[in-house]
């Protein structure tokens, strides 16, 4: 019998911890391969966690409502059959995660033999965060590498300015799984100069950054160009203070899907200069079409499918609001893909899944996955890949309250721009010097005013109220 370690596994996406929701098996459990031994809460989904073995439960190492860290040992299961060929499938999985990720961020194509390495010296990544405090010690056994980790201390002790371990011309040597945490936490990898062999940078290098108040690398020169990262302001914060009564107040954790939007709200209004403007439609044929369509087809459709496809024309005719920045390289990325986002209520907080190509997808098809995302996305079931690659995001501002007449909604970075729906209302209007009730649509658009001015965005909006104010247009368009 062996005592196998079970580490938690690695979701993908770049995540890097998970919450323990609710174990399924107690100590001294007899277990098959498959069986589900706990529930794990990811940034955006609640999932099981199968065991990779047959055996009895030794010990569990960790308890309801704990963070775990991917890797870290959540049971020992007593076992004679202990998986084998871990490394080698996880090498395998490090190097494919290594290529998706590379081919997202990389501006030039890599040598195959050097992503091959990259992949290789990923898997003693976590050994060399441990032994940071020894990296320069074995740094100087490398060589090369250890006349140049000497001489930037010696570049240190003088006061001078260290040198980034890459420029434009010469990428950033680390993994891809710390690439990914760098972009999570605001940071620019080509400011920090890495602790690890060769001047690899990795995690620590990141969180001493963070932890040191410059989350950025705002200072730091890349070819000459600066770079747009997030500058955290050095106010001090001061702790919260409440009537420590338990029965008037308590403290609980910011942790699960509410630390990952309080995140991602921060993130968004930190890096992006966000300017919202209002416009008013007249919904007129958007309700007739809205009806007709209710009532044709075996799927309820509402307003929202209809202006999900509305848009998409508009972002076919303008292109930067479809687009990106990437502030790690001060690039445009234009794409030329079309997956439309909609935010979503939860219990648990706004959620936001995607119709990845909804152009090519006729409103009731939308609508139909609509129904479907929302209700995985209520009941967390809903898979990471189905929350991601948005690139352009629409909120309805009218749910839940009818007293509601404009908002600001928030972009969902790295988008540049986010429709917020009104709650469609009776309203007297002048019609050729007559005043006539009709229904309105109040639209606003937040966007970011790096890529889109003032006039380009009231040229879009222009072209989606157009549609929405003559359908025959609309299905013109689609």
């Amino acid at each position: 019998m062996t005592d196998y370690e079970f580490e938690l596994p690695d979701p993908g996406e770049g995540l890097t911890e998970a919450e323990l929701v609710e174990w399924h098996v107690e100590e001294g459990d007899d277990i098959e391969e498959h069986d589900v031994l706990c529930e794990v809460e990811t940034d955006k989904a609640v999932t099981d966690v199968p065991s990779p073995c047959p055996g009895t439960v030794e010990e569990r190492q960790a308890e309801p409502g704990d963070v775990v860290q991917v890797g870290e040992v959540i049971v020992v299961i007593e076992t004679d059959s202990p998986p084998s060929g871990g490394e080698e499938a996880e090498a395998a999985e490090e190097a494919a995660e290594g290529a998706d990720t590379e081919q997202e961020t990389e501006a030039e194509e890599e040598d195959p033999e050097k992503a091959q390495a990259e992949a290789e010296e990923e898997k003693t990544e976590a050994a060399e965060a441990e032994s940071e405090g020894t990296a320069e010690a074995e740094a100087e056994t490398e060589g090369t590498a250890g006349a140049q980790a000497e001489e930037e201390a010696e570049s240190e002790a003088e006061g001078e300015e260290s040198q980034s371990p890459a420029t434009t011309e010469e990428r950033v040597f680390a993994a891809p799984r710390t690439r990914a945490y760098a972009r999570e936490q605001g940071v620019d990898l080509a400011s920090i100069d890495g602790s690890g062999p060769n001047g690899r940078v990795v995690r620590d290098d990141i969180d001493a950054r963070v932890s040191g108040g410059a989350a950025t690398g705002g200072t730091a020169e890349s070819g000459g160009e600066g770079t747009y990262a997030i500058e955290h302001p050095t106010t001090e914060i001061e702790p919260v203070e409440i009537d420590e009564d338990e029965e008037r107040a308590e403290r609980r954790d910011l942790s699960g899907l509410r630390a990952r939007i309080a995140e991602n709200m921060s993130r968004s209004v930190a890096v992006v200069p966000q300017l919202t403007s209002g416009f008013r439609a007249d919904a007129t044929e958007l309700v007739d079409l809205k009806e007709r369509l209710d009532a044709e087809h075996d799927v309820h459709i509402t307003y929202t499918p209809i202006l999900l496809k509305a848009v998409v024309p508009a972002l076919k005719e303008f292109p930067m609001v479809n687009a990106s920045i990437d502030d790690t390289t001060d690039e445009i990325v234009e794409k030329y893909y079309y997956n439309v986002g909609f935010a979503t209520h939860t219990d648990n907080g706004l959620m936001v899944p995607v119709i990845r190509d909804i152009d090519s997808k006729s409103i009731v098809e939308v609508a139909r996955e609509m129904t479907d995302l929302a209700e995985q996305a209520r009941e967390r079931t809903i898979d990471l890949e189905d929350m991601q690659d948005g690139t352009f995001t629409v909120t309805n501002l009218a749910s839940f309250g009818e007293h509601r007449t404009s908002g600001t909604p928030i972009i969902n970075y790295p988008e540049v721009a986010i429709m917020g729906l009104g709650r469609i209302r009776e309203e007297p209007v002048a019609i050729d010097g007559e005043v006539e009730v009709r229904p309105q649509i109040d639209l606003n658009l937040s966007y970011d005013h790096r890529l889109v001015d003032g006039a380009k965005a009231n040229q879009f909006m222009e072209y989606v109220i157009e549609g929405i104010e003559d359908t025959d247009v609309l299905l013109g368009r689609l």
